[in-house]
């Protein structure tokens, strides 16, 4: 798996963790769930072997139930059942609930799998995005722009996960007219500033070339608002993880040294719970991004001088 490979993978994963974060409710009602989610709960995990595990997302449900929820980039395997099989046990050991597993699956290519150990059958819930009808959803979404409706916080969760589903268009044109769709759509500024977030990744995702990038996220705002709102969703996983009480660890093995709230993700050195813009504070973020951009990608995208960065890259 090459750099960009790894680095597209990883957004996604991003995208399913800050749209559970904020539609968490909407993943169940896609797998036909009949459960209302009223806990987020911790994800850390700590084997017999003292290792620290993190599992994607976990919520306890009204009906007392526990649902660990795992993305899957790549094909599920019998690798994939025999982690969330893991996951489970620790979960059992942990909380006296009925515990229930949830692959959301981004591949075509997935084989279902169960696991009988005694009397007890370990069988997740698989959702899998490309069998959902995306055409569909998205003319539903044309239509209540169409008719000048606003758009609620269960339409931006549709529109954040639509490229992922199955669609007839390729996803450059999917991903442009949704873009159009929120530009000239009625949204209340919250859930603007949240699909401003996700439909980065997913323009990151999806569109190689640059100049498409940006007109993309030019349509959306996401550069004008780049201090208030682009990187609004990393504030929202970094309180996410506050509120599970994570101090100084590693977020899925990317970045380390999180320290007195600071977000994790792809940028560390954000203090006191704001990007003001300037290079101070940003050292880590542009050492982060120059893993995966080059420095003159980060220039337009973040508009700091490009000396500045090449000064960092030598470093």
């Amino acid at each position: 798996m090459t750099k960009f490979d790894r680095k597209i993978y990883h957004n996604s994963d991003i995208k399913y963790k800050l749209s559970l974060i904020n539609h968490v409710q909407y993943i169940f009602d896609l797998c036909g769930i009949e459960e209302k989610v009223i806990h987020v709960l911790p994800t850390e995990q700590i084997d017999k072997k003292f290792s620290n595990k993190r599992l994607d997302f976990v919520v306890e449900c009204e009906s007392g139930n526990i649902y660990d929820i795992e993305f899957e980039s790549l094909s599920v395997t019998e690798n994939t059942l025999e982690k969330t099989w893991n996951y489970a046990k620790g979960l059992i050991c942990k909380y006296d609930n009925d515990i229930y597993s949830l692959i959301i699956a981004l591949s075509e290519n997935n084989k279902f799998y169960e696991k009988q150990i005694g009397t007890t059958t370990h069988k997740p819930i698989l959702l899998e995005m490309k069998k959902i009808n995306g055409d569909e959803h998205l003319n539903n979404i044309k239509k209540k722009v169409n008719d000048n409706k606003e758009l609620t916080s269960h339409d931006c969760a549709i529109i954040e996960t639509i490229p992922d589903m199955k669609n007839t268009k390729k996803p450059e044109i999917v991903l442009e007219e949704l873009c159009n769709l929120i530009k000239n759509g009625k949204i209340n500024a919250e859930n603007r500033t949240k699909l401003q977030a996700t439909m980065w990744l997913n323009i990151d995702k999806y569109i190689k070339n640059l100049e498409k990038r940006n007109e993309l996220m030019e349509m959306i705002d996401v550069e004008k608002s780049q201090k208030s709102e682009f990187f609004k969703w990393q504030e929202e996983y970094g309180k996410y993880r506050e509120k599970e009480g994570k101090k100084e660890g590693k977020i899925e093995g990317k970045i380390e040294g999180k320290k007195e709230g600071r977000i994790e993700g792809k940028i560390e050195g954000k203090k006191e719970g704001r990007i003001e813009g300037k290079i101070e504070g940003k050292i880590e973020i542009i050492k982060e991004l120059l893993k995966s951009m080059t420095p003159k990608e980060i220039a337009e995208k973040t508009n700091i001088p490009i000396t500045e960065i090449q000064k960092i890259a030598e470093q």
